[in-house]
């Protein structure tokens, strides 16, 4: 995991801290250092993409304004986010957005955490109170009082237009995805200019 991190917003009443994936002179990619909340990637199992997802629209409207206040949201770049073919499957992915939150590829997951203890990360007691999916996921899966860690999108399609890519909870990736309308777990990222 990285050393650097950061505190920026306060979403359930609780300060949002962010770790430095990458910096340069002008600005810093951060990502939530914990799992925020659980919502789905689309309301209906059908072919979609980041651009139309309803979770991105969420990150970046109702997210958005929630945790950062209006000085904090001004650091905050709008940045034009290009999402790769699946890694895997190379179809249904390919497109670019305009977005001021929104989460990692598959390709920056490998190259900005290339290891899988690196990738884990536990979610907000608050994000479990949200989701039924994410206490299903603590209550059935006994190994998870012991790891603490749960399982979190990536904006990467799977191996149907219909499925996302997962970080699962020991860090590994599950490229063929979980289904659009499937509850998981959420950690956005932005780029936060630094001039």
């Amino acid at each position: 995991m990285y050393d650097k991190a950061i505190k920026l917003g306060t979403y359930a009443g609780v300060p949002v801290e962010w770790i430095v994936l990458h910096e340069t002179k002008e600005k810093i990619l951060v990502l939530s250092k914990y799992i925020l909340d659980a919502k789905r990637m689309f309301p209906d199992c059908i072919y979609t993409s980041w651009e139309r997802s309803t979770l991105r629209k969420w990150l970046n409207q109702d997210f958005f304004h929630e945790v950062f206040a209006p000085e904090e949201q001004k650091r905050i770049s709008e940045s034009e986010i290009f999402t790769p073919d699946c890694r895997d499957f190379g179809s249904y992915g390919e497109n670019y957005t305009k977005d001021k939150l929104f989460l990692l590829s598959e390709e920056e997951l490998y190259h900005y955490l290339p290891n899988p203890d690196s990738r884990t990360a536990p979610a907000e007691s608050h994000a479990v109170g949200y989701s039924q999916d994410l206490k299903d996921f603590v209550n059935l899966l006994p190994f998870y009082k012991e790891m603490k860690n749960c399982w979190w999108w990536l904006r990467s399609t799977g191996d149907e237009p219909n499925n996302f890519g997962v970080v699962w909870s020991d860090g590994s990736v599950f490229a063929l995805g979980h289904y659009a309308n499937y509850e998981r777990g959420i950690r956005p990222a932005m780029y936060l200019n630094l001039k």
